[in-house]
């Protein structure tokens, strides 16, 4: 067996009184990985411990220290996340870093819901879609499609625009990912024409995460 791509996965963990060093190094480590010839480094994205609570950030800074290697998420939480809002700023990443992300995300409610809620939602979380619609939102925002009626236009004093995301991103909807959990949500995400990540913790056939 031939191995044609490696890449790796590191969670970016740090000390709580000195964030600062220990994202550091993760930049480092990846800036490293490059020179050793690795295809992809990957990201954990956590929330509410010390770790990477930003991929995009975080990513995007990686991306000034690299030039070859490609940048993944694994995964980004789309229950913390509004899919237009997080499109923007994926675009942006992928083109300060050359077109080298790659975008892990998963679906279901957010796991710190009860503490965070609050302070994510406007409304009641409990009535909030959560389902695998989320990440069709994210698909299509990234496909960059004009919004409105043929004739809608934005902008400002100096210059009007057909409204769509910006900047627009080519292929990066082609380069989605999604965490599943149970055979449904893989077989789901094949029926989207995803590309597939799987951890070492799932719910066998039955939950459809």
């Amino acid at each position: 067996m031939q191995l044609r791509h490696l890449a790796f996965l590191t969670p970016g963990s740090y000390r709580p009184d000195d964030p600062r060093s220990g994202l550091d190094d993760a930049l480092a480590l990846i800036a490293f990985a490059e020179t050793l010839g690795y295809d992809g480094a990957w990201v954990r994205h956590r929330h509410l411990e010390p770790g990477i609570s930003s991929a995009a950030v975080f990513l995007a800074a990686a991306s000034q220290h690299t030039r070859r290697i490609e940048l993944g998420t694994a995964v980004i939480q789309l229950g913390y996340e509004t899919p237009f809002r997080l499109a923007e700023d994926l675009s942006l990443l992928d083109v300060l870093a050359g077109g080298r992300l790659q975008v892990g995300v998963s679906a279901g409610p957010p796991p710190f819901a009860d503490l965070v809620g609050h302070l994510l939602f406007d409304g009641d979380p409990a009535r909030i879609d959560f389902s695998h619609a989320r990440v069709g939102r994210l698909i299509e925002a990234l496909h960059g499609h004009p919004l409105g009626n043929a004739d809608t236009q934005v902008g400002n004093a100096v210059s009007q625009y057909r409204p769509r995301l910006q900047p627009h991103a080519p292929g990066l909807a082609r380069r989605l990912w999604y965490g599943a959990g149970s055979l449904p949500s893989a077989r789901w995400a094949a029926g989207q024409g995803l590309h597939l990540l799987l951890g070492n913790v799932a719910r066998a056939e039955t939950h459809a995460d």
